[in-house]
């Protein structure tokens, strides 16, 4: 989901501010620092194809060029609240709901469901709805709205959202993943499957595909498959799912009582 950023100054408060231009129908993202809005553009990539060490190394470079950087805050914030890491959450979302930088009115709203969220609200998606009138071209639209979903136990809306948002937004690999593990909450396997299949498809040089398909193995227990594709996605990139390999392979053998010979690393 690269992007070409054009950088757009406007002075507020005597400070120069860096946003991305409405004119690219994304949501606008306000920062003191060019390189910090860089740095936030590429952790947000890194976010999406799942390298969440190299997400979070670019959201920390970012907030070092710009410590009151709203959205890394809150994209933090949000990550950890998901994560049930209640200490993180409270710092990030402290961070952010008190950035002194001006925020577009995308931001106020994404503020806005910090503080619900802060306050014991686990339900802030009229926020995801208004965020998506606004935005319905950008994919984190929908990324928001679905973790507004998630943290409310909508798994149907979840669904819904991420079929809109396939056929609305211009990348849409990420959405399958997605996809793929919320038709696993509500038991439709063979949708699941098909809609990892379509994620491989789309982005094969991705590890985490053959990640995604191996947890989707696991969860019907084909333990040899999901061994077969979690080594896939190791033999990309070293980082990825040995540990779930071997998982696989001893669950494979108790199951059968045969031996799963594993690949040479």
């Amino acid at each position: 989901m690269k992007k070409l950023l054009l950088f757009v100054t406007l002075l507020s408060f005597g400070i120069l501010t860096y946003s991305q231009p409405a004119k690219e129908k994304l949501i606008p993202v306000t920062t003191k620092s060019k390189s910090g809005l860089s740095l936030y553009n590429q952790g947000m990539k890194y976010f999406n194809d799942v390298h969440l060490d190299k997400a979070m190394e670019a959201f920390n470079e970012a907030l070092k060029q710009d410590p009151d950087f709203f959205m890394v805050n809150y994209q933090l914030a949000l990550y950890y609240l998901l994560n049930m890491d209640i200490d993180n959450f409270g710092g990030y979302s402290d961070a952010a709901i008190n950035s002194k930088t001006k925020l577009s009115d995308a931001e106020e709203l994404l503020k806005d469901a910090l503080v619900g969220l802060r306050k014991g609200s686990n339900n802030v998606t009229d926020i995801g709805k208004r965020l998506i009138e606004m935005y319905p071209g950008d994919p984190n639209s929908y990324n928001n709205m679905v973790s507004f979903q998630t943290l409310a136990g909508d798994s149907t809306g979840v669904v819904e959202t991420l079929n809109r948002a396939i056929k609305t937004t211009a990348n849409s690999a990420s959405f399958y993943n997605q996809l793929g593990y919320a038709y696993l909450t509500l038991k439709e396997n063979d949708k699941a499957e098909e809609a990892f299949d379509k994620y491989i498809e789309l982005d094969p040089k991705n590890p985490n595909v053959y990640d995604s398909k191996g947890d989707y193995y696991m969860s019907v227990e084909r333990y040899d498959k999901a061994y077969e594709s979690y080594m896939k996605a190791y033999s990309i990139d070293p980082s990825f799912s040995y540990d779930k390999a071997r998982m696989a392979r001893q669950l494979y053998e108790k199951e059968t009582g045969r031996k799963l010979e594993i690949v040479p690393i």
